[in-house]
């Protein structure tokens, strides 16, 4: 029995037997298990959402006419070890099919991930560039690893484990550099995750990292620290998560960071110098 179209793959409102695989061409198919039956089902990848994965299959009905469907498929989207991108589809049965995109990502003028992908069409032989778009935001809690939310009320994330590109990061350029292992294509690269933004400092001395995402909407990653005076008489902050662990990064803030504020850079040098007889007091968040 050969199996073409979406009817015919439901049986009593369930997927029959098989599993769910990306093939090298990026397309999405459903394998059998059992050998009695074919499937030739594929579906050409639409757009990623928070816990889904939209396909369009299309299938040539009974009466001859070229119908396309969009497909949801739920599940989880994660990184791997190879900080590859992975979607799990959910199965009732408890175990996941586990879809792994091997190509490779980047990250776009929005702080959005991209995923890019070669696809060729059959008719004319030629090949474009295709682009998986992930809506999501930065955070940082871990020196050793950086997030990617997708969707606050989501379980999916992608966290790529690396580390910042420097040990030093001067605020005056607004910038977070982190560097990643990443498997594309069957070979190793090195993969920049560059993300802009602007530093700003509260009255009470917390930091916080605000990067402009698309349609304008600007979110911050907050920062605890300990402040210290360098001997170029600069301020470094030693910065840390929410659970105050050391991130393994120090923020430089000079004073022509502050700009027309200058006067906010020297309270905050006044302070900092008059903590060192403070035991215990360096300004935490």
């Amino acid at each position: 029995m050969k199996i073409t179209r979406l009817n015919e793959l439901i049986e009593e409102g369930k997927l029959k037997k098989g599993r769910w695989e990306l093939t090298p061409q990026h397309e999405l198919q459903y394998r059998s298990q059992g050998l009695e039956e074919e499937i030739k089902l594929k579906g050409a990848l639409v757009a990623a959402e928070p816990e889904a994965l939209v396909i369009a299959v299309t299938e040539k009905q009974s009466d001859q006419k070229i119908v396309t469907s969009l497909v949801k498929l739920s599940g989880t989207w994660k990184a791997n070890s190879k900080n590859q991108l992975v979607f799990e589809v959910a199965r009732e049965s408890g175990r996941n099919d586990v879809l792994t995109f091997s190509g490779g990502w980047k990250i776009n003028q929005h702080q959005e991930l991209i995923y890019s992908y070669r696809r060729q069409d059959l008719k004319t032989k030629t090949k474009a560039v295709q682009e998986l778009a992930f809506q999501g935001v930065w955070e940082i809690s871990d020196k050793n690893a950086i997030t990617y939310v997708l969707g606050g009320d989501s379980d999916s994330a992608f966290r790529f484990r690396g580390t910042f590109q420097t040990q030093s990061i001067y605020a005056k350029k607004g910038e977070i550099r982190y560097q990643a292992g990443v498997e594309v294509n069957g070979k190793r690269k090195n993969q920049t995750i560059l993300l802009f933004g602007k530093w700003k400092i509260s009255r009470d001395f917390s930091l916080f990292f605000e990067m402009e995402y698309e349609n304008g909407v600007k979110k911050s990653i907050a920062f605890g620290g300990t402040y210290a005076l360098t001997e170029d008489s600069e301020i470094a902050v030693t910065l840390k998560n929410e659970e105050g662990k050391s991130l393994g990064v120090e923020l430089v803030l000079t004073k022509d960071f502050f700009g027309k504020d200058g006067q906010v850079f020297l309270r905050l040098q006044k302070n900092v110098e008059e903590s060192r007889v403070e035991v215990g007091t360096k300004f935490r968040w």
